[in-house]
């Protein structure tokens, strides 16, 4: 729970950092000029797209961290499971004949 939890956080706090920042550029740059905002619009999905792929880029990071942290550990635990002993294989009984004509 708690490395979930961690990583909520630091996701929407960095969510909320990069709109901010998207909006003031916005606002700073394209103002009340009405064609201007049409361009606005295309930085805003320019934006979200961003910040998604960039979410995904996290994610596989903390995946691969994790990875890296529990493998010894999983290496540990393989080392100490002893697989079940192998069943003899069953006697063969002898072949029976068959006989010819039925």
């Amino acid at each position: 729970m708690g490395r979930v939890f961690d990583f909520a956080k630091r996701r929407i706090a960095g969510y909320i950092v990069f709109w901010v920042l998207v909006f003031l550029f916005l606002g700073l740059f394209y103002g009340n000029d009405r064609p201007a905002q049409a361009g606005a619009l295309f930085i805003l999905g320019f934006a979200f797209i961003g910040s998604l792929l960039y979410t995904r880029r996290l994610k596989r990071k903390q995946r691969a961290r994790r990875e890296a942290r529990e493998a010894p550990q999983r290496m540990q635990q393989a080392q100490t499971i002893q697989p079940p002993p192998r069943m003899p294989p069953p006697p063969q009984s002898p072949p029976t004949k068959q006989t010819p004509g039925r």
